[in-house]
């Protein structure tokens, strides 16, 4: 069988030069070596052989980023975890496999999701206001995890809702002083819409809120340990009954904190956390926590990505999947 090498040495001329006739590269070739050349390949009967690695050409490949860049170790948070089992197993019903990757900032998840081999992506962690400029600018299927709603696909949860439900339980028990534990300077996303209904839920009740009893608890662990441990200071001079944690990974360190600094829970101050999560479980007492859909999460992510790629025509391009108030021992009566 005649090789390239022999195609190149009959027609004087180099071997990448035949190879880029043969795969269509021939931009910046004469139209008399081009010609030459074809005809040389029809003369002597030349056959391109098969790549034996001609299955790598064949895998879908989707881009799957947490951009969540203001948090270490999120592949050890149980949210984290949970939903990229979700999305990993989700694309294999759907014969893709997943590219997983954790970013800083947008430009690394635009260079990778921007790769001729990725049809799309999932993306968690953005600030709403960079989602539509960022899919526009990708110009490829891009569904957003958590990232508020906008001209945009994303799947989210009834978090102002869950927020709301929480802090209304916790007035209905009586409490009055609620701090609001949060892992943002200023809260945005996800985070955003808890805090607004929390909010709320105390104007419902006639209290106004103040900034503070906003506790910005840094990704830094002993700062973050520092930041609890002047709250548990506080919670008799100020007057706290309660905290609303926004995460339960984040109410169960503060629970340990506070332990350590002599103040029993529920009897001493009452805290509740948001995920109902592993950590809600492992928290003695168990948590008052609000539950979210986190593996639905990452399956409705999936399966509108694929509608997207497909040129499926999708309704609606933002879901609100509904949470639930689970109700244990963390949270006193004080009525």
């Amino acid at each position: 069988m005649i090789t390239i090498k022999d195609i190149a040495a009959i027609l004087n001329v180099s071997p990448t030069t035949v190879s880029n006739v043969i795969n269509g590269h021939t931009e910046k070739m004469s139209e008399s070596t081009r010609c030459r050349v074809e005809e040389a390949l029809i003369q002597y009967g030349f056959r391109k052989v098969q790549s034996v690695n001609k299955k790598k050409d064949n895998l879908k490949l989707v881009s799957v980023d947490f951009n969540m860049r203001f948090r270490d170790k999120i592949f050890m948070d149980p949210f984290c975890a949970e939903l990229l089992d979700a999305i990993c197993m989700e694309l294999r019903n759907h014969g893709r496999y997943p590219v997983c990757g954790r970013h800083m900032t947008t430009d690394e998840t635009y260079t990778k999701l921007s790769a001729p081999e990725i049809e799309g992506g999932i993306v968690v962690g953005f600030d709403p206001r960079e989602c539509q400029a960022f899919s526009q600018k990708v110009g490829k299927p891009v569904v957003f995890i958590d990232c508020g709603t906008g001209p945009y696909d994303n799947i989210g949860i009834a978090d102002y809702k869950g927020a709301k439900m929480i802090t209304n339980y916790l007035l209905k028990q009586g409490h009055r002083k609620i701090a609001f534990l949060c892992d943002r300077k200023l809260p945005v996303s996800s985070n955003f819409d808890r805090f607004q209904g929390y909010c709320d839920a105390l104007e419902g009740y006639g209290i106004s809120y103040s900034n503070n009893n906003y506790y910005y608890l840094p990704s830094d662990d002993h700062l973050k340990r520092e930041r609890m441990r002047e709250l548990a200071m506080k919670v008799k001079t100020e007057g706290y009954t309660a905290v609303f944690v926004v995460s339960d990974l984040l109410a169960n360190e503060v629970i340990s904190v506070f332990l350590s600094e002599g103040l029993k829970i529920p009897d001493d101050i009452s805290v509740t956390g948001f995920d109902d999560n592993v950590y809600a479980r492992l928290c003695n007492p168990e948590l008052t926590t609000v539950r979210q859909p986190v593996y639905e999460k990452g399956i409705q992510a999936v399966k509108l990505l694929m509608q997207r790629i497909m040129g499926e025509e999708v309704l609606v391009n933002s879901f609100c999947l509904p949470v639930e108030l689970i109700v244990r021992d963390s949270v006193k009566n004080i009525n």
